[in-house]
């Protein structure tokens, strides 16, 4: 979710949604739309939802959103629009548990992966290159497992393996080592401890401009505090169940793994799967459950990436429930 601009006239984040015309257009096509309910899997401080209830305006949206700083921000901002907006604190990983309860059919699952501009700017959790902080990194808070207990506790070749992996990072293994001897005399606390030690492990000459040559490590750190990966996999799996046919699944990746896991639980359920067993093993009747609206992935054009810079890495997958 990181696209927002930060207004200090108003004291608050303005969230700016990416690629919000192609969404827009995705929703129109659905037939019927009065009395629907949408779910926003990744409310962040609501742009998404503001938009489409603005636009829409018969429609009711169900918002999860694990962070409960953020979840507040959004409140207040879509206070205006009552009870068509229900607000749920959880990860969007749990989905299944509150729909089953509410029993309601969905005509629209959105998802907008990532975190957003209030993480990295106001938040305090040591999410940004740019700031001195302590190292946290959850984005829920009951979290167990912070920054700073991965980077000051992982064996060496877990913390290797894990930069390697989620950061697609071809010095982890070097990084991994300077890590672990730098710890081995003081703990690794801070973002610019930490950031300043992968400036020392990564050769100067491999740095690339204007690409902080820590992103990639702290993208991963991040991804494992928050086990995001295995969330949005796990999500994605159940959503088809509660859709009604004709309903949408819309997903923005900005980072290459998430949209891998997009890319493929679209692929299962065009092929009929809904298991995560091997082809050879799975039961499931192969009938195509989906037809996918996104050949390949729509991305944001180039007037909107000079409005909003941060949307240039957002990919956009579509699929529809036959």
């Amino acid at each position: 979710m990181g696209h927002n601009i930060f207004s200090s006239l108003e004291n608050q984040y303005i969230h700016t949604p990416v690629l919000m015309e192609e969404i827009i257009s995705f929703i129109k096509d659905i037939k019927e739309l009065r009395g629907k309910t949408f779910v926003d899997c990744t409310l962040g401080e609501g742009g998404h939802s503001e938009l489409i209830l603005k636009t829409f305006k018969d429609i009711k949206i169900i918002g999860f959103e694990r962070d409960q700083e953020i979840l507040e921000i959004s409140r207040k901002r879509l206070r205006d629009f009552g009870n068509r907006i229900t607000f749920i604190n959880d990860n969007f990983s749990n989905i299944s548990e509150h729909l089953d309860i509410i029993k309601k059919k969905i005509s629209l699952f959105l998802y907008d992966f990532g975190i957003s501009s209030f993480h990295l700017e106001m938040s305090k959790r040591g999410f940004s290159l740019q700031r001195d902080e302590i190292l946290d990194m959850r984005l829920d808070l009951n979290c167990k497992v912070d920054a700073r207990y991965i980077i000051n506790k992982f064996p060496e070749n877990q913390l290797r393996d894990l930069i390697f992996d989620l950061g697609e990072e071809r010095w982890a293994k070097r990084i991994a080592r300077y890590i672990c001897t730098s710890r081995a005399k003081n703990p690794i606390e801070t973002t610019l401890e930490l950031s300043t030690l992968i400036l020392k492990a990564i050769p100067r000459r491999y740095h690339v401009k204007n690409i902080h040559p820590a992103t990639r490590v702290f993208q991963a750190i991040r991804i494992a505090v928050n086990d995001e990966l295995s969330c949005i996999d796990q999500s994605l799996k159940s959503v088809y169940n509660y859709l009604i046919p004709g309903g949408r699944i819309i997903a923005i990746s900005f980072h290459s793994l998430e949209d891998r896991i997009v890319k493929n639980r679209f692929k299962k359920l065009k092929t009929g799967c809904i298991c995560d067993l091997d082809h050879r093993i799975c039961q499931c009747e192969r009938n195509p459950l989906v037809k996918i609206l996104t050949k390949k992935p729509l991305l944001p054009e180039e007037s909107e990436i000079l409005r909003n810079k941060r949307s240039r890495s957002a990919k956009l997958r579509v699929c529809e429930k036959i």
